[in-house]
């Protein structure tokens, strides 16, 4: 099957093409290439892709020798991450006739697909780095244990690397014992829950996703291997119509509040009124529109806990404060390890828990 990619993706900005931006090379000093970085110069690298490589290293050195305490707190870890990103964006690598022209560069996919109109232009080296990574899983796939499958995530979806929650949410699902006519997951992600609730013999699933990446992830999914009675919509939560209520919502929500630079950041990071506007919605969807009310699952962390012990807790603050749901399960486990695989930034999984809640809504 063919499928036309929509106009309305997610990809990094592209920087027009200009012959006034100065040129680094091999030969350049890859300190003093940093330090012009820092100081808001943008550079084109010219020749190598290990060129890029070497002064982004630089550049990190750099930033670590004037924040030695990056490592000590929250906090000083967001901080040297924000200055680094800022200043990494100024690294610049050229786009032609949709390759990127630099010897022993990598083969990355995504050029023509994603910028179609335009063959010839700049982007950032770090957002090359993110292509060229988001590339090899599209080729390779992730395998999910809880599906016995592999899943081949789209640029700029967010895609799981480590599972215990998956695995508290299979567990919970073979325990299940309530209707399987429809269930809504909520922020679909590249679909891993949208397709177990399929597997454990739901009729149909709705899975949503403000993420336009998300949502073209999940459909290509299912045109490489179809899942019958899954449905993939963009939307925000609860947004689109639907003829009947939920037997079951699940929602596996960003664990941390913070901002998100970009769709895929969504996933990790919220801002402070996505919880309330959640809980609303889910509770006009499920509350008495039948004789049986669906019942909502959350998937969560103690993450915000481990970092802030006075953090508050998004669904323990719901059951306290308002007059909706109330609790009818609740199950955690202590988490793994990340996959080595991965960049993302390893946790201690020492004292991090993933949570699994079930609430029913009043009547």
């Amino acid at each position: 099957m063919t499928l036309t990619t929509p106009a309305n993706l997610y990809c990094p900005q592209s920087i027009p093409v200009s012959s006034s931006i100065p040129r680094i090379d091999c030969k350049n000093d890859w300190n003093h290439s940093a330090r012009s970085l820092v100081n808001g110069e943008q550079l084109l690298v010219d020749d190598l892709y290990s060129t890029g490589l070497h002064t982004l290293a630089a550049l990190r050195r750099r930033l670590e020798t004037d924040h030695p305490d990056a490592e000590q707190g929250h906090d000083k870890a967001r901080e040297f991450r924000s200055r680094y990103q800022q200043a990494s964006q100024n690294l610049l690598a050229p786009i032609t006739s949709y390759r990127l022209d630099l010897d022993k560069a990598p083969e990355i996919g995504w050029f023509e697909e994603l910028y179609a109109d335009v063959p010839d232009f700049l982007l950032p080296f770090p957002q090359i780095q993110g292509l060229n990574s988001a590339w090899q899983w599209w080729q390779k796939g992730i395998e999910i244990p809880a599906l016995k499958r592999r899943l081949f995530p789209f640029y700029g979806t967010y895609f799981p690397t480590r599972f215990d929650h998956l695995e508290l949410f299979d567990s919970w699902l073979r325990q299940y014992d309530g209707q399987r006519r429809l269930a809504w997951d909520i922020g679909t992600g590249c679909g891993v829950m949208a397709l177990q609730l399929i597997q454990a013999g739901f009729d149909r699933v709705l899975a949503t996703d403000a993420n336009a990446n998300a949502v073209e992830s999940v459909r290509r999914e299912l045109a490489r291997q179809p899942a019958a009675g899954l449905d993939v919509r963009l939307a925000d939560l609860f947004e689109v119509e639907a003829p009947e209520s939920p037997d079951l919502v699940v929602f596996n929500p960003p664990w941390l509040e913070g901002t998100a630079r970009s769709p895929i950041d969504t996933a990790i990071y919220h801002d402070g009124t996505l919880f309330e506007r959640f809980f609303e919605q889910a509770y006009d969807r499920l509350a008495g529109s039948s004789a049986t009310p669906g019942r909502l699952v959350v998937l969560f962390s103690n993450l915000p806990q481990t970092v802030d012990p006075t953090a508050v807790h998004p669904i323990q603050h719901e059951l306290d404060t308002r007059d909706r749901f109330v609790l009818f399960s609740r199950d955690s486990r202590p988490v793994r390890a990340g996959s080595s695989k991965t960049r993302r930034r390893k946790r201690d999984p020492t004292k991090e828990l993933v949570q699994l809640w079930e609430l029913i809504p009043k009547s």
